[in-house]
């Protein structure tokens, strides 16, 4: 009964010295209060695109690109034009927990049971008042197929139907199957992205 007592004590105590620090850290500056208030609160959605209030084109450009390479591998950086373009990646399945690019467990669940991949194309443009813009766009695509991949069963060996010879001669180019159906915009994996480059630069 000493000993509950005891722990409950310096359980009390340790709480109080740890409030009383934050809120002095909170007041001289060394801690940032959007930092302790989102322990106790859920971090609020991230704009698209974001303001980063920081002039230094490299600095801002720098941890985008380590933030996206996070989830994707980067295919192309273009400062000139201000665009990062991704390789389309794969999209993590249930059994791969340790790969970060699907983010809730919905989206899992559909790259498990089809095949699904995503893109990302970033801009990071000057802000009208100071500071940039980085603008996140993740694409997501489902692969379109010409027949089942492993297909057990395929055609008869023998044929016994003749049908009619209706061929006729193509005029122009012959349409080549797409591969992949376009399937919008992820916008989880875009708030992941964006709060990655919001507390890199702690706002």
């Amino acid at each position: 009964m000493r000993k509950t007592r005891i722990v409950a004590n310096g359980a009390g105590v340790l709480g109080i010295v740890v409030l009383t620090l934050a809120q002095a850290g909170c007041a001289s500056g060394w801690i940032p209060t959007s930092r302790v208030t989102r322990v106790f609160a859920p971090e609020p959605v991230a704009e698209n695109p974001l303001l980063v209030p920081i002039d230094d084109f490299e600095a801002v450009w720098n941890k985008t690109v380590a933030e996206v390479g996070a989830y994707f591998e980067v295919a192309s950086e273009n400062r000139l034009s201000r665009t990062i373009v991704t390789e389309p990646k794969i999209s993590a399945t249930v059994l791969e927990p340790w790969l970060g690019d699907a983010v809730t467990m919905q989206d899992r669940v559909e790259a498990t049971l089809q095949t699904i991949r995503r893109f990302a194309i970033i801009k990071v443009d000057p802000a009208p008042n100071g500071g940039f813009l980085v603008k996140v766009e993740v694409h997501k695509e489902l692969e379109d197929m010409v027949k089942p991949d492993r297909q057990m069963m395929g055609r008869a060996v023998f044929n016994n139907e003749f049908p009619v010879n209706r061929a006729r001669e193509t005029v122009g180019p012959v349409p080549v199957a797409v591969g992949w159906i376009a399937r919008g915009r992820d916008p989880n994996l875009e708030q992941a992205i964006l709060s990655g480059v919001r507390g890199a630069f702690f706002l």
